[in-house]
């Protein structure tokens, strides 16, 4: 006989657990449900508790390790057919795999000698109206207003994502940052323009928005430089299987569109009292002594001066070596970042700047 659980939230609403059926779960750790607890809800999630080497992380600029070898990474600009879904917990973008049709492959850089194929994408944010910002990654403790994520498996090894996803080797996450701008890259705002039409959670398979024509490359920074680790998935089951690869400029979006994805609702139709999906990114995660190699010659102040993007704000803000300044804790577990630690960069003169070792 199949034992029911009932777990009663705080907010009072109801969830019943059946063997089989998934498991509830939130980014809101205000609720039973949330990140602290993920690996309590299931024997398959124990690793969101006890993984160690788990995502998201801070990228610390003193604790980039160059490495020459890492060549730029390419992920092929083929158009797609996708569908767009809120399930409830995030905004998530499946990659459809049709007879006759392209798929998106990823090369290079910390994949070598794999080839990856493009999955879904997923966008997290934090809730913009009340001025918390929801990157997953942050950098030098900065969080940014949002992220968008893509998720690749290793198809020269795995058959599918399923399978790949708790195997080695098997996954890929391409980060990329998303910062305010004065306009919105044209892929992310087709995108955003897309998510109203899935404000509520899907009830049934099925309950989706089709994007066709549609180009994942277009959400890319102009940028060959990136930051790399070993890490996990970022939602249950937290499974450590993930090469990620931080992008080293942002996109950008405008305040109003923002907005809009704050508009989406966890609930599967609307109710008296909104329940908004934000927050929508897992707290940061300790590194426990895992590597955090770039591409960046963070030793070479050609290296900055090169940049692509004249507001670069990793190159002038981040990603150089500092060793002039203190070093913080690698991770930390809150949620919010006061505003005193924003954006506290010591001013150091490029000869001042230590080249860091080859790896």
């Amino acid at each position: 006989m199949r034992k029911k659980l009932i777990l009663l939230y705080i907010t009072t609403e109801i969830l019943t657990i059946i063997d089989g059926v998934q498991y509830p779960w939130t980014f809101d750790n205000d609720l039973f449900g949330g990140p602290d607890f993920w690996g309590l809800l299931h024997g398959d999630w124990r690793m969101c508790t006890a993984g160690q080497m788990q995502s998201p992380v801070n990228i610390d600029p003193s604790q980039l390790l160059y490495d020459p070898h890492l060549m730029p990474i390419n992920i092929e600009g083929n158009i797609v057919e996708a569908v767009f879904e809120n399930t409830g917990q995030l905004p998530v973008v499946t990659v459809k795999d049709l007879p006759n049709k392209p798929t998106i492959n990823i090369t290079g850089g910390p994949t070598m000698p794999y080839r990856y194929n493009l999955h879904q994408i997923s966008v997290h944010f934090g809730r913009a109206d009340e001025g918390e910002k929801g990157s997953e990654h942050t950098v030098d403790r900065v969080r940014f207003p949002a992220e968008i994520q893509l998720l690749a498996y290793n198809s020269a090894l795995y058959p599918n994502f399923s399978v790949a996803m708790t195997s080695p080797r098997g996954l890929l996450a391409v980060s990329v940052i998303v910062d305010i701008g004065k306009t919105t890259a044209v892929e992310l705002r087709r995108l955003t323009v897309a998510s109203q039409s899935i404000t509520y959670k899907a009830r049934l398979p099925g309950q989706s928005t089709n994007l066709t024509d549609f180009q994942p490359s277009a959400l890319l920074p102009k940028t060959s430089h990136y930051v790399t680790y070993e890490g996990s998935l970022t939602y249950p089951g937290c499974h450590e299987t993930v090469t990620w690869v931080i992008l080293n400029n942002p996109i950008y979006i405008t305040n109003d569109d923002l907005q809009i994805w704050n508009e989406l609702q966890k609930t599967e139709t609307k109710q008296p009292e909104p329940s908004y999906m934000t927050p929508a990114y897992r707290p940061l995660k300790s590194l426990n002594g895992r590597l955090l190699r770039t591409n960046i010659n963070v030793g070479s102040k050609e290296s900055a001066a090169s940049s692509s993007c004249p507001s670069n704000i990793y190159v002038e803000m981040g990603y150089r070596a500092n060793p002039g300044r203190n070093k913080r804790n690698d991770s930390v577990s809150r949620r919010y970042v006061r505003q005193s630690e924003v954006f506290e960069i010591d001013n150091i003169r490029p000869d001042e700047i230590s080249k860091i070792g080859s790896y």
